[in-house]
Protein backbone atom coordinates (compact mmCIF):
# COMPACT_ATOMS: atom_id res chain seq x y z
CA UNK A 1 0.00 0.00 0.00
CA UNK A 2 2.78 2.16 0.60
CA UNK A 3 3.76 4.70 3.05
CA UNK A 4 0.93 7.18 2.81
CA UNK A 5 -0.95 3.87 3.08
CA UNK A 6 0.22 2.53 6.14
CA UNK A 7 -0.17 5.89 7.82
CA UNK A 8 -3.76 6.68 6.24
CA UNK A 9 -4.32 2.82 7.66
CA UNK A 10 -2.61 3.48 10.73
CA UNK A 11 -4.95 6.75 11.65
CA UNK A 12 -8.18 5.25 10.93
CA UNK A 13 -7.52 2.39 13.94
CA UNK A 14 -10.39 2.40 16.46
CA UNK A 15 -8.60 0.05 18.86
CA UNK A 16 -4.59 0.50 18.51
CA UNK A 17 -2.48 -2.11 20.24
CA UNK A 18 1.53 -2.91 20.88
CA UNK A 19 2.22 -6.59 19.58
CA UNK A 20 4.48 -8.33 17.26
CA UNK A 21 4.24 -9.94 13.78
CA UNK A 22 6.21 -12.95 13.01
CA UNK A 23 8.11 -12.43 9.15
CA UNK A 24 6.75 -15.51 7.52
CA UNK A 25 7.44 -14.36 3.59
CA UNK A 26 8.95 -10.94 2.06
CA UNK A 27 9.93 -10.01 -1.14
CA UNK A 28 13.86 -9.38 -2.21
CA UNK A 29 15.28 -5.98 -1.37
CA UNK A 30 16.53 -3.19 -3.70
CA UNK A 31 20.45 -3.64 -4.58
CA UNK A 32 21.23 -0.04 -4.53
CA UNK A 33 18.29 1.94 -2.75
CA UNK A 34 17.57 3.24 1.31
CA UNK A 35 14.23 1.83 1.12
CA UNK A 36 11.77 0.32 -0.84
CA UNK A 37 7.92 -1.17 -1.30
CA UNK A 38 8.04 -4.90 0.56
CA UNK A 39 5.06 -7.15 0.04
CA UNK A 40 5.16 -9.00 3.69
CA UNK A 41 3.45 -12.40 4.84
CA UNK A 42 2.94 -12.00 8.28
CA UNK A 43 1.67 -13.62 11.68
CA UNK A 44 0.18 -10.99 13.76
CA UNK A 45 0.09 -11.29 17.50
CA UNK A 46 -1.17 -8.84 20.00
CA UNK A 47 -2.89 -8.23 23.38
CA UNK A 48 -6.52 -9.14 22.68
CA UNK A 49 -6.31 -10.33 19.43
CA UNK A 50 -5.78 -14.07 18.40
CA UNK A 51 -2.68 -14.79 16.35
CA UNK A 52 -3.86 -13.72 12.56
CA UNK A 53 -2.05 -14.06 8.89
CA UNK A 54 -1.77 -10.96 7.53
CA UNK A 55 -0.49 -9.98 3.86
CA UNK A 56 1.04 -6.04 4.22
CA UNK A 57 2.32 -3.69 1.43
CA UNK A 58 4.58 -1.14 3.14
CA UNK A 59 7.78 0.76 2.87
CA UNK A 60 10.81 -0.61 4.48
CA UNK A 61 14.30 0.69 5.25
CA UNK A 62 16.80 -1.50 3.25
CA UNK A 63 18.80 -1.56 6.72
CA UNK A 64 15.83 -3.20 8.36
CA UNK A 65 15.08 -5.41 5.81
CA UNK A 66 12.45 -7.78 7.21
CA UNK A 67 13.67 -11.34 6.46
CA UNK A 68 11.57 -14.65 7.10
CA UNK A 69 11.83 -15.64 10.64
CA UNK A 70 12.23 -12.13 11.92
CA UNK A 71 9.98 -10.59 14.50
CA UNK A 72 8.54 -7.25 14.10
CA UNK A 73 7.42 -3.99 16.64
CA UNK A 74 3.67 -3.18 15.26
CA UNK A 75 0.33 -1.47 15.83
CA UNK A 76 -2.73 -3.69 15.34
CA UNK A 77 -6.21 -2.33 15.25
CA UNK A 78 -8.02 -4.94 17.57
CA UNK A 79 -10.89 -4.05 15.82
CA UNK A 80 -9.56 -4.92 12.37
CA UNK A 81 -5.92 -7.12 13.13
CA UNK A 82 -5.44 -6.87 9.12
CA UNK A 83 -5.31 -3.15 10.12
CA UNK A 84 -1.20 -3.06 10.98
CA UNK A 85 1.63 -0.39 11.05
CA UNK A 86 5.17 -1.73 11.74
CA UNK A 87 7.51 0.61 13.89
CA UNK A 88 10.36 0.65 11.88
CA UNK A 89 12.15 3.36 14.63
CA UNK A 90 12.10 -0.04 16.99
CA UNK A 91 13.74 -2.44 14.36
CA UNK A 92 17.20 -2.82 15.02
CA UNK A 93 19.34 -2.09 11.39
CA UNK A 94 21.10 -5.65 10.47
CA UNK A 95 24.45 -4.82 11.76
CA UNK A 96 22.95 -3.99 14.98
CA UNK A 97 20.85 -7.09 14.85
CA UNK A 98 24.06 -9.43 14.01
CA UNK A 99 26.05 -7.50 16.58
CA UNK A 100 23.53 -8.62 19.18
CA UNK A 101 23.59 -12.31 18.37
CA UNK A 102 27.31 -12.45 18.34
CA UNK A 103 27.32 -10.95 21.51
CA UNK A 104 24.76 -13.49 22.98
CA UNK A 105 26.75 -16.55 21.28
CA UNK A 106 29.79 -15.40 22.89
CA UNK A 107 28.20 -14.95 26.57
CA UNK A 108 26.67 -18.26 25.80
CA UNK A 109 29.74 -19.87 24.94
CA UNK A 110 32.07 -18.44 28.10
CA UNK A 111 29.48 -19.47 30.37
CA UNK A 112 30.34 -23.12 29.39
CA UNK A 113 28.55 -26.33 31.32
CA UNK A 114 24.73 -25.82 31.83
CA UNK A 115 22.38 -27.89 29.68
CA UNK A 116 22.94 -30.39 26.56
CA UNK A 117 24.97 -28.78 24.01
CA UNK A 118 24.23 -29.44 20.79
CA UNK A 119 26.50 -29.20 17.43
CA UNK A 120 27.24 -25.80 16.85
CA UNK A 121 27.90 -25.13 20.58
CA UNK A 122 24.18 -24.48 21.39
CA UNK A 123 22.70 -25.25 24.80
CA UNK A 124 19.47 -27.58 24.00
CA UNK A 125 17.17 -25.16 26.40
CA UNK A 126 18.59 -21.92 24.64
CA UNK A 127 17.89 -23.28 21.67
CA UNK A 128 14.12 -24.73 22.19
CA UNK A 129 13.58 -21.26 23.87
CA UNK A 130 14.47 -18.92 21.06
CA UNK A 131 12.17 -21.10 18.69
CA UNK A 132 9.85 -21.03 21.02
CA UNK A 133 9.94 -17.31 20.79
CA UNK A 134 10.35 -17.09 16.92
CA UNK A 135 7.25 -19.24 16.28
CA UNK A 136 4.65 -18.78 19.41
CA UNK A 137 2.38 -21.51 19.27
CA UNK A 138 4.78 -24.10 17.81
CA UNK A 139 5.08 -27.74 19.53
CA UNK A 140 8.56 -27.96 20.01
CA UNK A 141 9.83 -31.73 20.88
CA UNK A 142 13.41 -32.49 22.11
CA UNK A 143 14.61 -36.09 22.17
CA UNK A 144 17.11 -36.17 24.96
CA UNK A 145 20.25 -38.67 24.92
CA UNK A 146 19.26 -40.72 28.01
CA UNK A 147 22.80 -39.58 29.06
CA UNK A 148 23.20 -39.23 32.59
CA UNK A 149 25.45 -36.00 32.42
CA UNK A 150 22.36 -34.41 30.31
CA UNK A 151 19.99 -31.55 31.58
CA UNK A 152 17.37 -33.54 29.98
CA UNK A 153 16.08 -37.21 30.11
CA UNK A 154 14.51 -39.38 27.61
CA UNK A 155 11.18 -37.21 25.93
CA UNK A 156 12.88 -34.00 26.42
CA UNK A 157 12.01 -33.97 30.69
CA UNK A 158 13.37 -32.19 32.91
CA UNK A 159 15.46 -34.17 35.64
CA UNK A 160 16.40 -31.60 38.55
CA UNK A 161 14.33 -29.44 40.65
CA UNK A 162 15.95 -26.26 39.36
CA UNK A 163 15.14 -27.34 35.40
CA UNK A 164 11.64 -27.40 36.33
CA UNK A 165 11.98 -23.92 37.78
CA UNK A 166 13.58 -22.17 34.90
CA UNK A 167 10.96 -24.03 32.76
CA UNK A 168 7.82 -22.99 34.55
CA UNK A 169 9.42 -19.17 34.76
CA UNK A 170 10.08 -19.60 30.96
CA UNK A 171 6.31 -21.14 29.98
CA UNK A 172 4.97 -18.16 32.02
CA UNK A 173 6.78 -15.80 30.29
CA UNK A 174 5.48 -17.27 27.13
CA UNK A 175 1.89 -17.03 28.60
CA UNK A 176 2.46 -13.38 29.60
CA UNK A 177 3.81 -12.55 26.20
CA UNK A 178 0.52 -13.62 24.41
CA UNK A 179 1.82 -16.56 22.93
CA UNK A 180 0.21 -19.60 24.94
CA UNK A 181 -3.25 -20.12 25.46
CA UNK A 182 -4.54 -20.18 29.33
CA UNK A 183 -5.12 -24.28 27.97
CA UNK A 184 -1.78 -24.81 26.68
CA UNK A 185 0.01 -23.21 29.56
CA UNK A 186 -1.66 -25.49 31.84
CA UNK A 187 -1.44 -28.39 29.70
CA UNK A 188 2.93 -27.62 29.71
CA UNK A 189 2.78 -26.74 33.17
CA UNK A 190 1.62 -30.21 33.83
CA UNK A 191 3.78 -31.84 31.69
CA UNK A 192 6.89 -29.96 33.37
CA UNK A 193 5.31 -31.26 37.06
CA UNK A 194 4.75 -34.61 35.58
CA UNK A 195 1.35 -34.61 35.98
Amino acid sequence: MGLLGDSFKAMRMKDPVDGTAQVVGSTQPPDHASSANVNLNLVIQAEGIPATSVELDCIAPTKKWPWPGHTLPVTVDRADPERVKVQWDDVPDQQEAAQASADALAAQLNQGGGGQVVSGGGNVDDIVQALQQAMPGAQVSVQGSGDPGSALGAGGQAESGDDRVAQLERLAKLKESGALSDAEFEKEKARILGG
